[in-house]
């Protein structure tokens, strides 16, 4: 056991510990792309969100109108779509973009979810983004998710300003579900009710 008062460590030595502690903090500050700092962020972010009930009131609840559908998009490879084409349709969007780390955690169990539903249900997965970014990064993770950018300006109870944002509209064009922050989209739960509301 080391004596203090006779400690004649060089100070360095006698504050190693707190010197790298405060080191690592400011690589971390200093480059916030660094893979630990993205990888905790993502950790972070990606904490699963325990919800009673995934379904709005009906008294928050809100119905697209004929001015609403007049809605338009653009796809990954710039073409043209309008948003009536899904009309009567079970329609999920997520709001992500690329430099959003919980936008990232939750794609995968998106992806999942698109694979087993995506012929029953149109999935929109709208980007805020520039397209050469979002291509690049899909080929990156290796996702394949339709992805499509808003040509026109969103109908306003489809704007946020925070993302991840995820509504899931019923074949009458009722939004059922508006959830913001990421979590495990692929559960028993969404499952369900993605058959319900393709059943009505």
């Amino acid at each position: 056991m080391t004596n203090k008062k006779n400690d004649n460590r060089p100070f360095w030595r006698k504050h190693l510990s707190n010197i790298l502690f405060v080191l690592f903090l400011a690589w971390m500050i200093i480059f916030p792309k660094n893979p630990v700092r993205i990888w905790m962020t993502e950790a972070m972010g990606f904490l699963r969100t325990q919800v009673e009930s995934f379904e709005l009131d009906k008294d928050e609840q809100y119905t697209f109108t004929p001015k609403d559908y007049r809605w338009q998009l653009v796809d990954l490879q710039g073409n043209p779509v309008r948003f009536s084409e899904f009309k009567e349709k079970t329609v999920l969007i997520n709001a992500w973009a690329t430099w959003c780390p919980p936008c990232v955690a939750e794609l995968p169990s998106l992806e999942k979810l698109y694979r087993d539903y995506g012929q029953k249900t149109v999935f929109i997965f709208l980007a805020e983004d520039r397209p050469a970014k979002v291509e690049t990064f899909l080929q990156q993770k290796n996702l394949q998710i339709p992805v499509y950018f808003s040509y026109t300006n969103r109908p306003p109870m489809l704007a946020t300003r925070s993302i991840p944002t995820t509504f899931i509209i019923d074949k009458k064009g009722v939004i059922r579900v508006r959830k913001t922050g990421a979590m495990d989209w692929n559960t028993r739960k969404i499952r369900k009710l993605l058959d319900k509301l393709n059943a009505e």
